[in-house]
């Protein structure tokens, strides 16, 4: 029921935005769900009052919104890799249709895991332990906009509590 709550808010936002009832809708959903897993994703739309079009794995989505249904052909990997899971597609383009070959992923991997190893980093490099959630929660965030800076920098300065700590994407690199 809480997913039928989410997707009946979503149509309405949708409807709002868009000036007019939705015909049907097409959901994605985690490359490494199972058939009871997307039956459940249908039957909440469903629930919602939704027409579900078609049920489309996350990768696929992400190839579609790069536009790689363009004509091109041949066998494509789509990565994705979200704050928990990581996904990993393997479509075959040919005139305009995508085939799925395989898909695969862990459960147990994401962008989250790698906040986790570098707040880790943190602690070893300060000695210093987080003594209150509120204190863990201030770590993880800040470990999250460190690797965010180590997207496009080479290095990122961590500042928490009376220390100052650099961390260089190397290092970060060899932490993941």
């Amino acid at each position: 029921e809480v997913s039928s709550d989410i997707l009946s808010r979503l149509n309405h936002i949708a409807e709002q935005r868009l000036g007019g009832e939705l015909s049907g809708v097409v959901i994605t959903v985690p490359a490494y769900f199972d058939d009871a897993q997307r039956q459940s994703t249908k039957d909440a739309a469903r629930l919602a009052g939704l027409n579900v079009l078609r049920l489309l794995n996350e990768p696929t989505a992400a190839a579609l919104a790069y536009g790689l249904d363009s004509g091109q052909e041949g066998i494509i990997a789509v990565y994705d890799l979200g704050g928990g899971t990581f996904d990993i597609s393997i479509l075959r383009l040919s005139k305009g249709i995508f085939e799925v070959l395989a898909t695969g992923g862990d459960t147990a991997l994401g962008g989250d895991d790698f906040d986790h190893l570098i707040a880790d980093w943190i602690i070893e490099q300060t000695k210093l332990k987080p003594q209150t959630a509120n204190q863990q929660r201030e770590l993880i965030t800040l470990a999250n906009q460190a690797k965010i800076t180590l997207t496009n920098e080479k290095s990122a300065v961590i500042s928490w509590q009376d220390f100052s700590v650099e961390i260089l994407r190397e290092q970060f690199n060899e932490l993941i």
